[in-house]
């Protein structure tokens, strides 16, 4: 079966994607990749197999399979309910929207024959989910969850750190706890225009989220802290280290997941579109509580 993918938007991250689906072109995942842009100049010398400055014109000469929104935020929906309405499976980057009641009221109207992937990358990173699967399997006892995400490129004028960078920590904490956001305490929330720290707990368990534009160094890692032994992620590298609270083991035992998580999303949402099976990833609850934490929290005033 010959598959189609549509990319929407040619941006820093849009450009991640059209890499990630150039190289499965090449290896016979999808047969053609077509790119659309309001932007004509980000289209020149893009080696896909046809280019447009227009969502509407590309749905009418395309046989489409499926189709990535990685665009703005605030134009997220809009183009969703355009793909949705021509019963097309849609991949659309985080967060869903920049209105939650715009989101909600989204959600609560797909068809059910819907698919739709939306873009917390960290799900399909194989050392995040070898770290659930630990947590569950009662390898680790979670006393102390923490995640940082500290990067030097400064930030855009238009992002912000919640909504850009703390929403993959906070993404991360739900999936690992299996709890939804909005069971958890704040107990501490500090905010800049260029960072923030936030400090959650449930049941007992401790969540420190910590994010910054502008940094030092780059950091990616996701830790996790029991009474007896611990475990930390670099989701960058994909090394993830283990190590023993009372120091008995002479050196970390140390796994390595190299898959890139983009790519594995990727190869997900196309698993989908080949067995039709309809799909809202992650949960519809989840999606509804990620977007009501944000709502409620995401956008106070910086202290």
């Amino acid at each position: 079966m010959s598959t189609t993918i549509g990319l929407v938007g040619c941006g820093r991250w849009g450009m991640n994607h059209f890499r990630v689906l150039m190289s499965l072109r090449s290896r016979g995942f999808i047969e053609r990749l077509v790119v659309c842009d309001i932007d004509p100049t980000t289209l020149t010398d893009l080696k896909a197999d046809q280019t447009y400055t227009s969502l509407q014109t590309m749905i009418e000469h395309e046989r489409l399979d499926g189709v990535a929104i990685v665009t703005p935020p605030d134009t997220h929906l809009e183009l969703a309910r355009i793909l949705v309405a021509h019963d097309l499976p849609v991949f659309i980057e985080k967060p869903l929207a920049n209105d939650h009641e715009d989101a909600v009221e989204f959600l609560d109207n797909l068809p059910k024959s819907t698919i739709l992937i939306t873009g917390y990358l960290l799900r399909h990173h194989a050392g995040l989910q070898r770290m659930k699967a630990a947590i569950e399997d009662k390898e680790l006892l979670v006393d102390v969850l923490s995640y940082q995400r500290r990067t030097k490129r400064p930030k855009p004028p238009e992002y912000d750190a919640v909504s850009t960078l703390a929403v993959h920590g906070l993404d991360a904490t739900t999936f690992l706890l299996g709890a939804p956001l909005m069971s958890m305490d704040i107990m501490q929330f500090q905010r800049s225009e260029a960072s923030a720290q936030i400090w959650l707990r449930h049941e007992g368990q401790m969540v420190l989220i910590d994010v910054a534009w502008g940094a030092e160094e780059e950091q990616r890692l996701i830790g996790v802290q029991g009474q007896v032994r611990g475990a930390v992620l670099d989701f960058g590298t994909g090394e993830f280290s283990w190590h023993a609270e009372d120091g008995t083991e002479e050196r970390p035992l140390v796994e390595q997941f190299l898959s890139e998580p983009l790519e594995q999303q990727w190869l997900f949402f196309l698993e989908k579109i080949s067995a039709c099976t309809p799909c809202i990833f992650p949960s519809t609850s989840t999606l509804v509580d990620i977007s009501t934490w944000l709502d409620q929290h995401g956008m106070d005033e910086p202290v």
